[in-house]
Order: structure tokens, then sequence, then C-alpha cells
């Protein structure tokens, strides 16, 4: 079913889209959420019954899981951005009732940006989440970029299997767990 589907005779407003799209952001949010912790914790389930016989396999598998959780904080931190504008958005526009609504959709990147630095200074937050947040981190890019990444570790994975060839052999400075 379409986020933005109008029943029969009813018109959307703004106001019902803002608040659609808050709701769209704190659920897909949750279901990035959850795809990110299963895959960590399958992995650390996985690291836990190799009983570290082969040390390059603890190696990479720490080496995935946190290429993979801090993807996981570009995630969550660019689908908080946006869910901090739609909050916002909402309240201005409730606000606003009265005297006429804000424009909720424009261009205006630095109104975007204004907007939610202003509620995460008025909420009291600050430092390294504030920052994170205010990246506006793309949530359709990093699944691109950890499934580079991935690949890039299994490569390596597959390389470090073809003991016969020196060059490619598990570094003596790793020794698992």
């Amino acid at each position: 079913m379409p986020l933005f589907k109008k029943e029969k005779n009813k018109k959307i407003n703004d106001f019902e889209i803002a608040m659609r799209m808050r709701d769209f952001e704190i659920g897909q949010l949750t279901n990035r959420n959850n795809f990110f912790m299963i895959f960590q914790g399958v992995l650390f389930a996985g690291m836990l019954q190799s009983d570290h016989t082969i040390p390059i396999i603890s190696f990479m598998a720490c080496v995935v899981v946190l290429v993979v959780s801090l993807f996981q904080v570009g995630v969550a931190s660019g689908a908080k951005f946006w869910q901090e504008y739609w909050e916002q958005m909402l309240s201005e526009y409730e606000k606003g009732m009265r005297n006429g609504h804000p424009v909720l959709f424009h261009e205006d990147s630095c109104k975007y940006s204004k907007t939610v630095k202003d509620r995460l200074q008025k909420r009291g937050i600050f430092g390294l989440v504030s920052k994170l947040i205010m990246s506006r981190f793309s949530v359709s890019r990093i699944p691109i970029y950890v499934g580079i990444g991935l690949s890039i570790i299994w490569g390596l994975l597959l390389l470090s299997t073809l003991r016969a060839y020196p060059p490619l052999s598990t570094p003596s400075c790793i020794i698992g767990f």
C-alpha cells in the first residue's frame, strides 16, 4: 500500500503527510537496526562457535563486525536526522494552524539543517551524537558500502586460504583469541 494513498473523497493534508513520514522514518530505523543487530549477532555466535582454531577467521570476523557496527551508526544517524526534522515540522504545523502553517516541503537544505540543529540544541543533544545526526548519512548508500566492505573482507579471507603462496598466508601478528 502506498505511503500517501488517498482514500476516496479524502484529501491528505501536509500535517498527515508529515505524521506518516515521521512514523515511516521510525519504522524504517527499527527495521534497519534489527537487520544490523541480527547480522552482528550471527557473526558473533559463529565466531564463538569456531573455537578460534583458525586465527584469521577470528580476526576477519572482528573486522567485519567493527565495519558493520560503524555503518549501523551511520544508518541510525541518517534516519534520526529525518525523524527529528519531521517531528519539528509537526510541531510548527500545530502551532501555525492558528496563523497559517509553515511550508513543510522545500528544497532549502540549509533550512533542514537549521531546523534539526535548533531542535537538537533545545533538547540538550550536543557533542558526538549531534555531529553524527547533523552529518545526514545516506541511509540508502550505506548498505552499498556494507556490501563493498564485506566483499573486500571475504575476498581477503578467500586469499588467506591459499597457504601454498607465502605472501597470501596469515600474517604472524594475527594470533586469534
